[in-house]
């Protein structure tokens, strides 16, 4: 992944000078000149690039080719409560593949862990990104409360609830943001913001899922427009 526009047009001169890619690419992926590879720059096109220098501390080489591919048909952002373990982690990496473009690690009233490795998340998250062939960088916020949530992402909310459903996938508009809750579920309080707030409640499966299993259907679901 590219941190800005290298090229414009197919024939130009590109270069890497960051370290840790350049590193990863030559010790790691141990390419060489002549062989090509794919980059992209966050939001932007495909970049088709002939190695003609490599070290650890650089990459040099011609663009062979700009590919431009049509944004996603819907903007989704996952509001996911912070679990116990390793379980956050993949839910990032997951979220990630699917195609998220914004992920919060939710605080509510029954949240056992209350903070993550906001620098080890986004690198997991970069890495799946780069792995499913994504074209957009992932932005992982900072922990926020329900109500934080809903100030800072006012944008159509809906939580994901086996039982008591009352919107539908094609009603759905194009920006959307949904909420998975803790283990055990919201509580009273919760169930409170969540309601004043105007949440709507959508069912993506009859059973009730662990939360990084529902934050996972439910990103699918909400991104199969």
């Amino acid at each position: 992944m590219l941190s800005r526009l290298p090229a414009t047009s197919a024939g130009q001169p590109f270069s890497i000078a960051d370290k840790a890619i350049a590193s990863q690419m030559f010790r790691v992926l141990k390419l060489s000149p002549g062989e090509t590879i794919q980059c992209f720059a966050d939001g932007g096109p495909e970049y088709t690039i002939a190695i003609e220098d490599i070290s650890p501390a650089a990459v040099s080489g011609t663009v062979t080719a700009i590919t431009s591919y049509a944004p996603a048909a819907r903007t989704v952002i996952a509001a996911i409560s912070i679990v116990k373990g390793d379980a956050f982690e993949l839910i990032v990496q997951k979220l990630t593949e699917l195609g998220v473009t914004t992920i919060v690690p939710i605080i509510s009233n029954r949240t056992v862990k209350q903070s993550v490795r906001l620098d080890r998340l986004q690198a997991i998250s970069d890495e799946a990104v780069e792995q499913s062939g994504g074209m957009q960088r992932v932005r992982i916020t900072e922990p926020l409360s329900l109500k934080e949530c809903f100030e800072q992402f006012p944008f159509y909310s809906i939580v994901l609830d086996p039982i008591t459903a009352n919107t539908a996938l094609a009603e759905l508009p194009e920006t959307i943001v949904y909420y998975v809750g803790p283990e055990g579920g919201w509580d009273e309080k919760d169930e409170a913001v969540l309601t004043a707030s105007g949440a709507h409640s959508l069912k993506v499966s009859d059973r009730v899922l662990r939360t990084e299993t529902a934050a996972i259907v439910g990103a699918y679901a909400l991104l199969q427009k």
